[in-house]
């Protein structure tokens, strides 16, 4: 198949950070005074990329804030990311990946350290050659993704809506993991069409050629 580097998305993608985030939103809209969502509504806004305020319904525009700040803050402490566990198999599938040429991790979360921590605790962080947290700025977020492709073929595996599509203007072969944050519509809507349901899926594609990866550059 020839040489491959691969980007893979922390969340969503590698880790299921869901009890994390739904931790760190409990927190926020128990704080401003609400009780927001039941659990499975709170996922199905998230990944449809619901705005902050129908994470509060009823509240003013005051509270909304107040809770997306809190939100944020509980959202990438070094705590609440000792919930986030790697998915079954994840090991294995990253060592197929390595196997094919080199190995990337790339975060949005900007908590280096607790990050690094997770990787450690989770015993992921020998498999990947660099590790990137992205910058909020999206254009500069394309141009550290443009970077570390090194000019090479890339597939970036995503998990969420703002790396998939810095992914792909950064001219990377990009497919959606159903494990992350976002439906297949919604990276759909960012050019992605191809989505796997697991790592698992991803690396047996990958083996038996899939053509849906050679349509879109892959293989």
């Amino acid at each position: 198949m020839g040489f491959l580097t691969t980007i893979v998305e922390y969340e969503g993608a590698l880790v299921n950070v869901r009890p994390r985030y739904w931790a760190a939103h409990k927190e926020a809209v128990t704080a401003v005074g609400f009780r927001g969502p039941t659990e499975d509504e709170f996922w199905r806004l998230l990944r449809t990329g619901a705005s902050d305020g129908q994470m509060v319904p009823y509240a003013k525009t005051p509270k909304v804030l107040e809770y997306a700040a809190l939100r944020n803050q509980r959202l990438h402490s070094s705590d609440l990311m000792e919930l986030d566990e790697s998915w079954p198999g994840a090991s294995a599938n990253l060592q197929v990946l390595k196997n094919m040429g080199t190995c990337h991790i790339a975060s949005l979360c900007p908590n280096r350290d607790g990050l690094n921590a997770a990787l450690n605790r989770l015993d992921l962080w020998m498999y990947f050659d660099k590790k990137q947290v992205l910058p909020a700025d999206s254009d500069r977020r394309v141009e550290v993704l443009r970077e570390m492709t090194g000019g090479t073929r890339t597939l970036a595996v995503a998990g969420t809506i703002p790396f998939a599509y810095a992914a792909n203007e950064a001219g990377c072969r990009v497919v959606g993991m159903k494990t992350g944050l976002a439906f297949p519509k919604q990276f759909r809507q960012v050019g992605v069409d191809v989505c796997f349901d697991s790592l698992d899926e991803l690396t047996d594609a990958l083996a038996r050629h899939d053509p849906e990866l050679q349509r879109i550059g892959v293989l």
